[in-house]
């Protein structure tokens, strides 16, 4: 069933081509993507130019955002929506009302907190699923770099006197340190993904300038205020 997700395209539930990996039950199922982005699977996270196409995508989705944000504003000045600021009125009596209102309408125009809201829920929602998406791809590359990490011997809960043996030394393959390098890569885009998203959060507060977000008392509410705070 697709899950209902507000202000965002209908997102699908699972991936189309996930494939036996993503059964792993140390790696939570991979986010679902909208339909301008192509689905995510492990195979997808452990190929850094792939992974990098799909994040291509998922990073389109905030210019459309900011673009449909630049045009409701740009309607809202032509149909003369924004007031000009009081205080210019009453302390310099030269204004015309014609300048007056055309200041209103170009240099101080902002959208309405009902569109706001819709737009703000819209840049959250794709930036939550966008780093969700990135930190499910480090987990994999993370496993797949060392697959014995958290690995239990049975034996050893059944018996407190048992000692297990040496572990032999590793033998790294060259696809092992290849998923260690992919993995500090996708470190990285989490840092790049800090400055797009100040990047379209800019762009929104000079639209948006009375629009504040109301985030919930949870997990989710946190990370919702650390996202406007530009975190």
């Amino acid at each position: 069933m697709v899950p209902k997700v507000y202000f965002s395209p209908p997102m699908r539930t699972q991936p189309t081509d996930a494939g036996p990996e993503s059964s792993s039950t140390s790696i939570s199922a991979p986010v679902p993507t909208p339909p301008s982005v192509r689905d995510v699977s492990p195979s997808i996270c452990l190929e850094l130019v792939e992974f990098k196409d799909l994040l291509r995508q998922f990073r389109a989705l905030d210019d459309g955002v900011t673009l449909r944000l630049n045009r409701s504003s740009a309607r809202s000045r032509d149909t003369g929506t924004s007031a000009p600021p009081s205080l210019l009125q009453q302390h310099d009596k030269r204004f015309s009302s014609a300048a007056a209102a055309d200041l209103g309408k170009s240099t101080y125009a902002s959208l309405n907190d009902t569109v706001c809201a819709s737009f703000w829920r819209e840049l959250l929602d794709v930036w939550v699923r966008r780093e969700d998406t990135i930190r499910y791809c480090i987990a994999v590359n993370g496993q797949a770099a060392n697959p014995a990490a958290g690995a239990t011997n049975p034996d050893s809960r059944l018996d407190k006197d048992y000692v297990a043996a040496p572990a032999p030394a590793p033998a790294w393959s060259r696809a092992e340190n290849r998923a260690e390098f992919t993995e500090r890569q996708l470190r990285n885009e989490l840092a790049v993904e800090s400055i797009i998203r100040r990047r379209s959060l800019e762009v929104f507060k000079s639209r948006c300038r009375t629009f504040v977000p109301t985030p919930s008392d949870t997990v989710e509410g946190a990370r919702e205020q650390a996202f406007w705070e530009g975190k």
